[in-house]
């Protein structure tokens, strides 16, 4: 009987180390997030001097589409529209004088509207995933997010890799049916 008891307490003892180690490391992953968010600014706007040419790359519910050929960058004073050269995008100087722009393009069935992209990741190439029903389990939205509308981006160029998620950011874009005529 005190064995199956000692036996309790040792199991109930190793559940509790448990939960608060899975804590400690949440919180600490939490806290890990946060630091790194606070730098994301400073590393992007060092990385401006090393090139002026991004990529775009697109998957939709891990399936890679058909990249945008244009894209509108606008900041507070100016839109620009770029259009694909070779397989980059070419930004212009006075775009990557910005601090943050905001960046618009549609893929097949979509239009993607990225808000406040700090200017130094235009230097390397972006993985944006877009779901229907869900993302991959490294990808973390608010609770209540609406999927359909929410995009994952991973900014390459640079070690750490950054990324972010956005709620709002994706919208279907309308289909053309022709009305039969009566």
């Amino acid at each position: 009987m005190q064995r199956e008891l000692k036996g309790l307490q040792q199991t109930a003892k190793a559940t509790i180390g448990m939960t608060l180690r899975q804590n400690s490391v949440i919180c600490s992953l939490a806290l890990l997030l946060c630091s790194s968010a606070v730098g994301l600014h400073a590393q992007a706007t060092a990385s401006n001097v090393g090139g002026k040419c991004f990529a775009i790359h697109v998957r939709l519910n891990g399936k890679t589409v058909e990249a945008p050929q244009t894209i509108t960058l606008k900041s507070k004073e100016h839109e620009t529209q770029l259009s694909l050269e070779g397989a980059c995008f070419n930004v212009p100087s006075s775009v990557l004088k910005e601090k943050s722009v905001d960046i618009f393009f549609t893929v097949p069935g979509n239009k993607v509207y990225l808000s406040a992209i700090p200017t130094g990741f235009f230097a390397g190439s972006w993985d944006i995933d877009l779901a229907d029903k869900k993302f991959d389990r490294e990808v973390v939205l608010p609770k209540h997010t609406r999927i359909r509308e929410a995009c994952a981006v991973v900014f390459h160029g640079g070690e750490p890799e950054n990324a972010l998620t956005q709620t709002g950011c994706r919208s279907p874009l309308p289909t053309n049916k022709t009305k039969a005529t009566e």
